[in-house]
């Protein structure tokens, strides 16, 4: 009887393997793997924690408001994790009076890394070569784009939720997350994509930052004050990573499904053309 029993689920996992093997779903999981993902996403929030975060921190005390206070507001934090971010963030008040030459050098210096961070991870998804300094020009713009779509969302964002609520802000989100990655892949990659090439992979990129901001909007609180009581300040700190890090997953998830897409379509449209049957050759009608 156990030997049946273990027959049968041996024949399963064979059945399960059968079916994966070839698959879309292996295919994408073959993809990530390949860019080894997790290590890469993991050093794309290194990068954001050293250079883009602090930039961020600083523009927020450079338009007088609390760096602190808006994280607390897009997460809705709780009051003790609210109280525990606070003890490890700078206020504006503490930040602004200390704000020099230098700190806008490396406010724009934190901006460019952050860009070349993001534009390295779509070049090594889409398989294109670097550029190095020539494209810092490019990441510029593309900087100062970012801030205009966060200006946009910040103002829009409590518009539509009051309008619609969330399943208004739900879908504008998708649709708004969607433009400005679209746009973000051609301009990044300099259209060495085609456009028509990019959207399957920005559409991936909204859903999934979507669900992201969903799930860390869920657990974000819980995660800030078990960590700060298990570890102080650094606990805090580790949930801030955590958030970094599914940031970079997204992105790789995101352009590696649009990969897999295309590469896969490039696949069935010759098989399909071989497996369609032969047009009927017209016969002359005999007067």
């Amino acid at each position: 009887m156990l030997r049946g029993s273990n027959d049968g689920e041996g024949g399963g996992r064979q059945a399960a393997a059968a079916r994966f093997a070839g698959s879309s779903a292996e295919h994408l999981w073959r993809r990530l793997n390949a860019l080894d993902f997790i290590n890469r996403a993991m050093l794309f929030a290194s990068v954001l924690f050293l250079c883009a975060v602090p930039s961020v921190i600083v523009l927020e005390a450079l338009a007088g408001r609390n760096a602190t206070t808006s994280a607390i507001r897009r997460f809705g934090l709780s009051h003790d994790a609210a109280a525990a971010l606070s003890q490890v963030v700078t206020s504006p008040a503490a930040t602004s009076a200390t704000i020099s030459a230098t700190s806008y050098v490396w406010l724009v210096l934190g901006g460019l890394a952050g860009a070349a961070a993001v534009q390295e991870l779509y070049e090594v998804a889409f398989e294109l070569p670097g550029r190095g300094w020539k494209d810092n020009p490019r990441r510029l713009i593309w900087l100062a784009c970012a801030l205009l779509a966060m200006v946009i969302a910040n103002r829009a964002g409590p518009w539509l939720l009051d309008a619609g609520g969330p399943l208004l802000l739900i879908v504008a989100a998708l649709v708004g997350l969607a433009g400005f990655w679209w746009f973000t892949m051609w301009f990044l990659l300099g259209g060495r994509r085609g456009w028509r090439e990019l959207l399957p992979a920005a559409l991936a990129t909204s859903f999934c930052w979507t669900g992201m901001m969903i799930v860390f909007r869920l657990v974000m609180s819980d995660s800030i004050t078990s960590n700060y009581r298990k570890y102080g300040a650094i606990g805090v700190i580790f949930t801030g990573m955590s958030f970094l890090i599914a940031i970079g997953v997204v992105i790789i998830l995101g352009a590696i499904f649009g990969v897999v897409w295309r590469e896969r379509r490039s696949w069935r449209e010759p098989q399909e053309a071989q497996e369609a049957p032969p047009a009927a050759s017209a016969t002359p009608v005999a007067d």
